[in-house]
């Protein structure tokens, strides 16, 4: 029984010292961060959309509601 155990220690040793944990997460982030290309068309997305909605949506910023009241 010890044999086994010495031998799963000596792999789980072994395994941690050829995986480093600082290797692994520097390559998930390139791999997960987009370029800065990607960011700016993303941005540029994110204008677009919100100058559509400033457009449609309706003034809600009166603070004493008398466009509201108008309306209704």
């Amino acid at each position: 029984m010890r044999i086994v155990f010495g031998l799963v220690a000596a792999i789980l040793v072994c395994a941690g010292w050829m995986i480093c944990p600082v290797s692994v997460r520097a390559e998930v982030t390139r791999t997960v961060t987009p370029d800065a290309e990607i960011v700016e068309e993303m941005r540029a997305g994110a204008d677009i959309i919100a100058a559509a909605l400033a457009i449609r949506a309706p003034d809600l910023s009166d603070a004493d509601g008398e466009s509201r009241r108008q309306g209704h």
